[in-house]
């Protein structure tokens, strides 16, 4: 943008910078947003992974200690039989020795923090849903750019926002 004011001395030219276009503004925060929002659901994913291994070590090492299935599946807030595949993919373990009564306070403080990273991993899709629809609906970017920024299919992100109406950012 240039301003040409013509004084005694000669011409002085404004050579500042335009405003930016609120769309374009406002995609550049959806933007941020959704690369974001896809980090944090993807730390959250390398992190629950460890802990599931963890649970199957201990389901596992408590079962070679001789605690029954049933009082493992209500621990860890699995069926038995998931219980039981479990046992069968650690055949290499000895006896610990530890108290079954520990092995099980164990288990359960596993299952707490899967159930919490659980509740985190909700609130990140919700919140992405939440962007997705809001770019949708602005129609700042196409359903490619959302895909790319996402994680998710384009196909998929028609489907899950189809008559949403988010509020806007």
């Amino acid at each position: 943008m240039s301003v040409t004011h013509q004084d005694d001395a000669g011409y002085y030219r404004y050579r500042g910078m335009p405003k930016p276009d609120p769309a374009a503004r406002q995609a550049d925060k959806l933007r941020r947003l959704l690369k974001a929002n896809r980090q944090r659901i993807a730390f959250n994913a390398s992190s629950s992974r460890p802990l599931f291994v963890r649970l199957n070590q201990h389901i596992a090492q408590a079962l070679r200690d001789g605690i029954k299935v049933t009082r493992l599946a209500e621990a860890a807030g699995l069926s038995r039989w998931t219980i039981r595949t479990i046992g069968l993919s650690f055949d290499d373990l000895l006896p610990s020795g530890a108290h079954p009564d520990q092995q099980l306070a164990v288990i359960a403080g596993l299952k707490s923090e899967l159930a919490e990273l659980g509740e985190a991993k909700a609130a990140l899709e919700e919140r992405r849903l939440t962007l997705l629809a809001a770019a949708r609906r602005l129609g700042v970017m196409d359903d490619f750019e959302l895909a790319a920024l996402s994680g998710l299919q384009s196909g998929d992100i028609r489907k899950m926002t189809w008559g949403l109406q988010p509020e806007l950012l």
